[in-house]
């Protein structure tokens, strides 16, 4: 007998993505409402179900028939919110396993995914670190299937003004939020599109690059499902005095791919993020600006990139 599923189809920044689920009544955008801001109709999913770019199915715990996991090299583990992440592979394969012990669960989630990310299998343990982990593998794989087509997810706070997106890069606690707010409280016309994971896509046959809102958006209840092209990247580091300088190519390169999600030891995905960084360099302004967290730092880089 055919298992009956419950299929959404997403539309993020120019691609769209699926999950499904045989749980009765499943829907992934009730388990992270983010995502309905995304969720196509059903007669656009009908027209569009070829077009993904990955699904994941979602499966109760005790449906999982977990595959030997003695057959899978790790290629990274990293740490954030309190969660610890594993990426692994299957020598020989383009199949891959991503494990995350989330915070407050003591068990491992586990996450298949075969052909290249393009489909995959994650179990749920029914417990409050299921939001956290789907929201995560989604934004992950999201940036993994987009690698290769001229598009990034970046780390970045994102301002939406008079038809152009202004990007605020930098590390954690370089003050990316911070200047966005001080646009917005001092600049007449802000908008903020999103304030943390926005995705940039280059179109090869215009030379510009567009700006997508995300179901991502950090801390920021921020999840716009809007575009917009980009005018500028900015560079932000804390200092005594306000100082903006447009970069050169070559130092725009290295100030925008610290910010793009990668898969580093997947050698084609991390190729296919650089080739786009290179683009993003040789075609946008980019600046860095040497800011207090104050009003004049806003005017300044307003008044500089508009």
């Amino acid at each position: 007998m055919k298992e009956e599923r419950n299929v959404q189809l997403f539309r993020v920044g120019p691609c769209l993505f699926g999950t499904s689920s045989s749980i009765p009544d499943w829907k992934s955008e009730k388990l992270i409402p983010s995502l309905s801001h995304f969720l196509l109709s059903e007669k656009e999913s009908l027209e569009s179900k070829n077009k993904i770019i990955f699904s994941l199915n979602i499966k109760p715990e005790k449906d999982i028939n977990e595959e030997d996991y003695s057959q899978y090299h790790q290629l990274v583990e990293f740490e954030w919110e309190g969660a610890t992440c594993r990426i692994s592979a299957m020598s020989g394969t383009d199949s891959y396993l991503i494990t995350i012990l989330a915070p407050n669960d003591t068990k491992e989630y586990s996450a298949y995914f075969h052909s290249g990310f393009a489909t995959g299998t994650l179990s749920l343990h029914a417990t409050k670190a299921d939001a956290f982990v789907l929201n995560n593998i989604l934004m992950m794989v999201y940036a993994f299937k987009t690698a290769c087509i001229d598009t990034v997810l970046m780390h970045a706070s994102v301002i939406k003004k008079d038809g152009k997106g202004y990007l605020f890069l930098g590390k954690s606690g370089t003050g990316k939020s911070t200047h966005t707010r001080l646009w917005l409280e001092n600049i007449p016309g802000c908008e903020l599109l999103n304030d943390d994971n926005p995705i940039v896509h280059f179109n090869k046959e215009t030379g510009e690059a567009i700006v997508y809102g995300s179901p991502w958006s950090g801390k920021t209840p921020c999840y716009k499902n809007d575009s917009v092209l980009v005018g500028a990247f900015v560079r932000l580091e804390q200092a005594p005095e306000n100082i903006i300088k447009k970069e050169g190519a070559a130092r725009a390169f290295a100030s925008l791919l610290p910010s793009c999600s990668c898969l580093k030891a997947a050698e084609e995905l991390n190729n296919g993020v650089i080739e786009t960084v290179k683009l993003l360099a040789a075609n946008l302004p980019v600046y860095h600006l040497k800011c207090l967290p104050d009003k004049a730092a806003a005017e300044l880089s307003f008044n500089t990139i508009k």
